[in-house]
């Protein structure tokens, strides 16, 4: 009888180790997984993309707007030094038609001037079409390519994000990250991860000192 009971415990033993093993793996196993990336995508940026970027994060300064204006009134004040005959009455309608006219021309010039320097930023920030591949993690994205080591983009370091229907721009301190739409074939992946970084908490900024 004691034999049979030693038996029978050295049974209940293995049997206890084998389900500590198989729930261990499991363990090993879950964490494997969470160890991988959401998802990898490789892509090519062109200078297009730039000027995407360029297009859609310009900001006008309020001493732009000034130029601007300052630039409008000068063209519209050029019809003062056109002969009257040509002009016509300073009040009548043939003046005030050539005072837009000149002003429309002015404004035309002022965003001509604007996509040329757009574009030849996008040239500098994108001289040839570069292949970037992107690894999405829950908390950060990790980048390859463009002629720069391996690095790492974590959420909270991103100071503002712009989102468009063909792109996705992310500024940090260092650099700028595009992101076109046609590196996530997956429906509704380029929505998701935009509103990830967006509802990501942010570290309050110091306050400046007066």
């Amino acid at each position: 009888m004691a034999f049979g009971n030693a038996e029978g415990i050295c049974a209940d033993s293995l049997a206890r180790s084998r389900y500590s093993r198989s729930r261990g793996n499991g363990a090993t196993l879950s964490v494997a997984m969470a160890d991988e990336p959401l998802r990898t995508t490789t892509f090519l940026l062109t200078t297009a993309d730039a000027l995407a970027y360029e297009q859609a994060a310009g900001r006008v300064s309020p001493l732009g707007i000034l130029a601007l204006l300052l630039w409008l009134g000068i063209w519209g004040s050029a019809a003062l030094l056109l002969p009257p005959d040509w002009a016509g009455p300073r009040i009548g309608w043939t003046f005030s038609l050539l005072v837009s006219v000149l002003v429309a021309i002015a404004y035309v010039l002022a965003l001509l001037l604007l996509s040329v320097r757009q574009w030849l930023r996008a040239r500098r920030r994108m001289k040839r079409p570069t292949e970037l591949t992107l690894s999405e993690w829950p908390d950060r994205l990790e980048v390859i390519g463009g002629g720069l080591m391996p690095r790492a983009i974590d959420f909270p370091d991103i100071r503002r994000s712009v989102s468009t229907k063909t792109h996705l721009f992310l500024e940090t301190d260092e650099e700028v990250l595009i992101l076109p739409r046609r590196a996530f074939p997956e429906v509704g992946a380029f929505e998701a991860l935009a509103a990830r970084i967006a509802d990501t908490p942010r570290p309050e900024q110091p306050p400046d000192d007066a």
